[in-house]
């Protein structure tokens, strides 16, 4: 088995992904917001990749809430944005979903042909891999980025996922980059993707709580799986 990181989505342009395990990251904060919305009872997730799609898809799902943002900031008049603390148990329990974020709604869609495909973070790291390894397939972790740039967060994410996963898959140069990038940022985690884009824009948007709740490892053992255009649990 082996085990690739895709830097970007458009990356998986060039690869067939149909028998492979992909697991989709957006740190700050689509995948963190999911996987914590799954956590806390939500129902279904819909990720879609914009706002239109989203308002389209609201007429055909009923009832349903909004989630969205465009550069880190809620969409006016969604029901959330996309902090994970808005995603409380007495907001999402049995709810239905539909989301478009910037980044990782667009990314989640790029792996929509994978054999499967699993919504990760550092919050479910562990679990997400123990998934993932279960298929007994090539995996490819994929991360969002940031307006179709790389993205640091998601690179040392997808590192610490490399590291969870057994030595016996082999890595790809970038699996083995981004799991050098995370030993090296694992002891300050926080001031090292701080440093990123998405670091300083949630920093400057006044968003400190999201920043180290998205970086706290291991928080949750559930796993979103993304199929047929919506996210739901195992």
């Amino acid at each position: 088995m082996k085990v690739d990181v895709a830097l970007l989505p458009i990356n998986l342009e060039q690869v067939d992904i149909t028998d492979k395990i992909c697991i989709i990251l957006d740190v700050f904060r689509a995948t963190t917001s999911i996987v914590t919305a799954m956590s806390n009872g939500c129902k279904n997730i819909f990720p879609v990749s914009s706002l239109d799609i989203a308002k389209a898809l609201g007429k055909q799902i009923s009832p349903a809430l909004f989630a969205g943002e465009r550069q880190s900031v809620k969409i006016a008049g969604f029901d959330f944005g996309n902090s994970p603390l808005e995603f409380t148990p007495e907001a999402v329990r049995d709810k239905s979903i539909i989301m478009t974020t910037s980044n990782g709604t667009i990314a989640i869609e790029a792996t929509k042909t994978a054999k499967t495909s699993l919504i990760g973070s550092f919050i479910n790291a562990k679990a997400v891999c123990q998934q993932a390894v279960s298929w007994r397939k090539d995996i490819i972790i994929v991360c969002a980025g940031t307006d179709r740039q790389f993205s640091l967060e998601d690179a040392v994410c997808a590192g610490a996922l490399v590291d969870n996963l057994s030595d016996t898959h082999m890595r790809s140069d970038s699996a083995i980059a981004t799991y050098l990038m995370y030993k090296s940022a694992s002891e300050n985690l926080k001031e090292f993707v701080s440093q990123s884009k998405n670091g300083k824009r949630l920093l400057e948007l006044g968003y400190l709580d999201d920043l180290n709740y998205c970086l706290q490892k291991d928080l949750c053992d559930v796993v979103p799986v993304y199929r047929a255009g919506k996210i739901s649990v195992f």
